[in-house]
């Protein structure tokens, strides 16, 4: 592998980790709203919209930057589900 290869696998790892802690952290935020009688229903599906399209633009923001974007779509899919796994096992814990 090249500097370039690993710059851009570094690089992707860095953004999918940025961009699954704010996932993780507007999903928190969303589902502390929501209410047993159903109210917060709405701002937790409207946050979903949102945060899909956060992520998807941070995806290709990245790829637009990236000079191998296969590896760099590999790395920041790799460090979107290691945050994900991470809070959710951290949530499951308590």
């Amino acid at each position: 592998m090249t500097a370039d290869n690993l710059l851009d696998l570094a690089l992707g790892a860095i953004t999918g980790a940025a961009l699954g802690a704010l996932h993780m952290i507007w999903l928190w935020r969303a589902s502390r709203q929501l209410r047993p009688d159903g109210t917060g229903a709405l701002t937790l599906v409207g946050g979903a919209v949102l945060r899909l399209a956060l992520v998807l633009a941070g995806f290709a923001g990245l790829l637009a930057l990236a000079t191998q974007p296969a590896l760099a779509l590999a790395g920041a899919l790799a460090g979107f589900t290691l945050v994900r796994a991470a809070a959710v096992r951290r949530a499951r814990r308590g």
